[in-house]
């Protein structure tokens, strides 16, 4: 089944794309208290800083004083992650996903978000927090933040104040389709001035909205937390990311359940089951998201289709371009054409 994806009416005209390297990225570090990784680039090409990481837009827009949204609209091409620095400000955030996937960690919790699933992430400085996006898709999110400081000065949010005071976590957060339609369509229009301040003051209003309907601070343990986010020990966290290393470094081999459990000392039962808690996705789903991810960037480099198919364990190159025409919307033969 094609992942759920929240696309604009064809009214909509798209927004400009740009190449975005590692020297941009750097700028929003210094604006947003950040550090990115690029696990997949060596030393020198960051140092260089033009290496391309991505191509798209990322939009920002500040509707009023206590608001902060960012649209991003990204072809991810190098892996990259996303790291809060020690003097990141207290805040709460609004996540929506619209298409493609992220890994998020905030302290001992971690999630993965889906296309179509919102989340409601309170951030109080004593954690770490890290988000982790994978090369080969296309990722189109929201992300609606309010700190600490507006919290104080506007009544309005002093609701989300016992989030921090409850040392920060990750909460489960369902988006109304049609709010989730809008947001594609703000995401892709290309609207300027005051016209454009309101619609994005409306629809920060309203996922606002949303969040604190979800909360009340006499409910916050049976607010469910989003799949993948229950704890684990520390053992098990060990063992499960020996698995997923595995995964991630080898997507093109025969793995089998048996094989996969012996490696993580559990059962095949119980590494069914706590895979899926600790990232929110079936074993083999997840496989299958890295065999595609590779798919497309050996495919922009100008590999074969047949190659590439082979490389990431598809006996059959008809098999493999049907799962790659359902995760990315193109044929694996355009994906190639598009190499740059």
């Amino acid at each position: 089944m094609k992942p759920m994806s929240y696309s604009p009416s064809p009214a909509a005209m798209p927004r400009p794309a740009r190449r975005l390297t590692v020297a941009d990225f750097t700028t929003y570090e210094h604006r947003y208290h950040l550090t990115h990784r690029f696990p997949s680039l060596s030393k020198r090409h960051c140092s260089l800083g033009g290496c391309m990481v991505a191509e798209g837009y990322i939009g920002e827009c500040q509707p009023c004083r206590s608001l902060q949204l960012i649209g991003s609209d990204l072809n991810v091409y190098q892996t990259y992650e996303t790291h809060a620095r020690e003097d990141a400000p207290a805040h709460v955030s609004i996540i929506v996903m619209l298409e493609g996937c992220a890994e998020l960690e905030l302290g001992d919790r971690r999630c993965t978000l889906t296309p179509g699933s919102g989340l409601l992430l309170a951030y109080a400085c004593q954690q770490t927090l890290s988000a982790r996006h994978i090369a080969g898709q296309r990722v189109r999110a929201v992300n609606l933040t309010v700190l600490k400081q507006a919290q104080e000065h506007d009544s309005r949010l002093a609701s989300l104040a016992p989030l921090l005071q409850a040392q920060g976590g990750l909460w489960s957060l369902s988006v109304p389709e049609g709010l989730r339609q809008s947001l594609a369509e703000w995401l892709c229009l290309q609207a300027q001035g005051n016209a454009a301040l309101l619609q994005a003051e409306g629809l920060a209003l309203q996922l606002l909205s949303h969040a604190l309907s979800a909360y009340d601070s006499t409910l916050v343990p049976r607010l469910p937390l989003p799949t993948g986010s229950q704890p684990a020990s520390s053992r098990d966290q060990r063992l499960l990311e020996r698995v997923r290393t595995q995964l991630d470094s080898h997507p093109g081999d025969a793995h089998s359940l048996r094989t996969l459990a012996e490696l993580g000392c559990m059962s095949p039962s119980s590494l069914r089951e706590k895979f899926r808690q600790a990232y929110g996705q079936s074993i083999f789903d997840y496989l299958r998201e890295r065999r595609l991810a590779l798919a497309y960037q050996l495919l922009r480099k100008g590999e074969s289709v047949q190659q590439v198919a082979t490389q990431v364990g598809y006996r059959h190159a008809t098999n493999f371009a049907t799962a790659f025409r359902q995760r990315y919307g193109v044929a694996p033969s355009d994906a190639r054409n598009c190499q740059g």
